[in-house]
C-alpha cells in the first residue's frame, strides 16, 4: 500500500538528520473537533443586510463570540482566521451535497468576533503590524488590509437600543437597562416567548438586581400567561425576583385582577365602591369569590363575601 505521506516524512527526516530540529508526523492541531461558533448563511447571496452588525456580510459570515468574562486575544484572533480559510476550502458551498474546488469563494466571506469590552492588547498588536481598525459605527471597529472582511463588535460600546437590545443585554453596556425594558416591551411581538426568556434568564447573570426591577416595572403591562412564563423560567434557572413579601402582594395583586375582569364581564359596569371593596380584601375571600362566581346574579351580591 502506497503512504506518500510517511515517505514524505521519511525523505525530510533524512534531509534534516543534521539540523537542530524535531520532526513530528501527523500533529493534531486540536484535542476537540474544531468548531464555529456561528456562521451566517445568505440564502440569496447579493441580498443586502440592514442591521449595522451586518453590513459587511456577504454570503459566509463566520462569528466567533466570547463571554462577559472573557476576551478576544492575539491567538484568537488568529484562530479565526484560520475558521474562515478552513470553512473556504473544506465546506460545501450553500445547498450544494459535496465539495467541489473553490466553490467557496474567498471574497465571499467575513469574519466577526463579538466581545464585551474592548481587546486593547489585540488592538495594540495590529497596530504595530500596520493593520488599521476604524471605529466609524459605535461598538463596530471595521479591521483593514486583512484578506476577508473583519470586525470586531464591543457590546459594551453599543448605543442603539432599538436595533441592538438583543445583544446589548448579554454585557455591562450603559444602555443595559433601556434594554431589558425592549425585551419586555416586545414580548407581546412575539408568537413565542422562548427567545424573550433567554435573553432575560442571561441579562439577569449580568445584573440581577436591574433586571428584577424591570420586571417589577413591566408586570401589570404582561398578561396573567405572560408573567407566570417568566416568573416560573426564571426559576427554573434559580433567579429569583422577588422577596417572599413581594410575591405574596403580587399573587394577591393577580388575584384582584382577575375577580375584577370576572366582575365586568358579568356586569359590564361595577361601581367604585364595590372596585374599593375588592382591593382591600384578602386572599381568601377573592378566592370565594372567584369560585362562586356563578352564583354571584348582581353586583350587590359580594356584599355577603367582603361585608361584615
Amino acid at each position: 500500500m502506497n503512504d506518500w505521506h510517511s515517505d514524505f516524512v521519511t525523505a525530510i527526516k533524512e534531509e534534516l538528520k543534521d539540523e537542530k530540529v524535531e520532526i513530528k508526523q501527523e500533529e493534531y492541531l486540536s484535542k476537540e473537533p474544531l468548531r464555529i461558533d456561528v456562521i451566517i448563511i445568505k440564502k440569496e447571496k447579493d441580498v443586502k443586510i440592514n442591521k449595522r452588525i451586518g453590513q459587511i456580510f456577504k454570503r459566509y459570515n463566520i462569528i466567533e463570540y466570547k463571554s462577559p468574562n472573557d476576551y478576544v486575544s492575539i491567538d484568537d484572533y488568529f484562530k479565526g482566521l484560520g475558521y474562515v480559510y478552513l470553512y473556504k476550502s473544506i465546506m460545501n458551498a450553500y445547498e450544494k451535497s459535496r465539495k467541489e474546488v473553490d466553490d467557496i469563494k474567498i471574497e465571499e466571506l467575513t469574519l466577526t468576533f463579538v466581545c464585551s469590552n474592548l481587546p486593547k492588547k489585540l488592538i495594540s498588536f495590529l497596530a504595530e503590524h500596520k493593520i488599521k481598525l476604524d471605529n466609524s459605527d459605535n461598538g463596530i471597529y471595521y479591521i483593514d488590509n486583512e484578506w476577508i472582511p473583519v470586525q470586531i463588535i464591543v457590546l459594551s460600546e453599543l448605543e442603539n437600543v432599538e436595533e441592538n437590545y438583543p445583544l446589548m443585554v448579554l454585557s455591562n453596556n450603559m444602555y443595559f437597562k433601556n434594554a431589558i425594558e425592549k425585551v419586555f416591551s416586545s414580548i407581546n411581538e412575539a408568537k413565542e416567548y422562548d427567545n424573550k426568556i433567554r435573553l432575560i434568564e442571561a441579562a439577569f447573570r449580568i445584573d440581577p438586581g436591574i433586571v428584577s426591577e424591570v420586571i417589577k416595572m413591566y408586570a401589570d403591562r404582561l398578561n396573567e400567561e405572560q408573567m407566570k412564563y417568566v416568573i416560573n423560567n426564571l426559576k427554573e434557572a434559580n433567579f429569583k425576583i422577588y422577596t417572599e413579601e413581594e410575591l405574596k402582594k403580587s399573587m394577591e395583586k393577580g388575584m384582584e385582577n382577575l375577580v375584577i375582569r370576572l366582575l365586568k364581564k358579568k356586569f359590564s359596569d361595577i361601581p367604585e365602591k364595590y372596585i374599593k371593596l375588592i382591593e382591600d380584601a384578602d386572599e381568601k375571600i377573592l378566592l370565594q369569590i372567584a369560585d362562586n362566581i356563578f352564583e354571584i346574579n348582581k353586583i350587590e351580591d359580594l356584599e355577603k363575601y367582603i361585608v361584615n
